[in-house]
């Protein structure tokens, strides 16, 4: 990936929250490159800031209360934060495309699903309402929405919440986009329909040569579809690294803890492990390191001195006293 220019670049991105009066950062500098045609699963716990910094690059922060306060995000050479209104909405779509957690609230239950399809592909294209009504039929059968003549003219509610994935993905797709963001897209799913789902997800990845930045906690889901991982806490990136690396040989305390916590079949261990303590409030992060007060490696200067995130063996880690892993 490195011989390759990134497709997406983010650099020390930092967004921020106000509450109460206070104005505090709940992404904190976070620095991450996309390539093209890659996977990259950005993973971490609820709270972490994975979604605000997929909003961020979207440019779909509610401002007020959040807003980026600093960084670039740079999409084949152009800053998407200093792009007009106007002008980033014909990048979304088009051209960088997302996939939300929940479908049912993100679908507007007042007009079907054909309704929404084809404003989105009018809105982008120069063709008539009856062609636009034919490339999202198509489009919906590409995704394997079931029966989609009939499906095209259905409200969300109707439909199960697999459909309403298809739904979504189809959206997402639909002016074939170089990039899809994908957060959580599995999450208010059973089993059997995530593993549907997420296959359809790759499958049209590798059809459309693609760059998929993938938002989730499940790293069993990551460990099957990434090439590369970003691991985050508290609003930064404590490790980057190929999947293979990461899961094999990780270098961060909190990300060694995660993989001790997986019901793994081969780790031999009598029980499943837990990260202890809590994740600090965005409004009370300790000086140094923010992981310091849970992580059994702190060492004293791990208090005052923030680590930044440098090379290390093929990864990129953030600490200051990185332990080997024992599974």
């Amino acid at each position: 990936m490195t011989d390759t220019a990134p497709i997406l670049s983010i650099q020390n991105l930092k967004t921020s929250v106000t509450s109460g009066g206070d104005t505090f950062n709940v992404v904190r500098g976070v620095s991450l490159d996309l390539y093209p045609n890659e996977v990259l699963c950005l993973v971490g716990e609820s709270g972490c800031g994975k979604t605000i910094t997929a909003l961020s690059i979207m440019r779909l922060l509610p401002d007020p209360p959040v807003r980026i306060q600093g960084g670039s995000i740079e999409y084949r050479g152009r800053d998407l934060t200093e792009l007009s209104d106007k002008e980033i909405q014909q990048v979304r779509s088009s051209q960088i495309s997302m996939i939300f957690q929940d479908p049912l609230t993100s679908l507007d239950p007042v007009f079907t699903v054909g309704h929404v399809i084809t404003e989105i592909i009018r809105n982008h294209l120069d063709i008539s309402k009856e062609e636009a009504r034919a490339r999202g039929i198509k489009m919906f059968a590409e995704v394997g929405l079931p029966d989609p003549e009939r499906r095209f003219d259905t409200y969300p509610h109707q439909l199960s919440g697999g459909m309403r994935q298809r739904v979504m993905i189809a959206l997402a797709l639909v002016l074939d986009p170089d990039i899809l963001i994908a957060d959580e897209p599995t999450t208010a799913l059973d089993v059997t329909v995530q593993a549907q789902i997420l296959e359809k997800l790759l499958e049209e990845q590798r059809e459309r040569s693609m760059s998929m930045l993938l938002i989730t906690h499940d790293l069993a889901v990551v460990a099957a579809v990434a090439d590369r991982v970003a691991v985050m806490y508290a609003g930064e990136i404590v490790e980057e690294a190929p999947v293979d690396e990461l899961f094999s040989s990780p270098k961060h305390p909190y990300t060694q803890g995660l993989l001790r916590a997986l019901p793994q079949v081969g780790y031999k261990r009598d029980k499943l492990e837990s990260i202890s303590g809590l994740v600090p409030p965005p409004q009370m992060m300790p000086p140094g390191c923010y992981f310091a007060p849970r992580c059994p490696h702190a060492l004293e200067a791990c208090w005052d001195e923030h680590p930044e995130l440098t090379e290390k063996e093929g990864s990129r880690v953030r600490c200051l006293n990185p332990q080997p892993f024992v599974a």
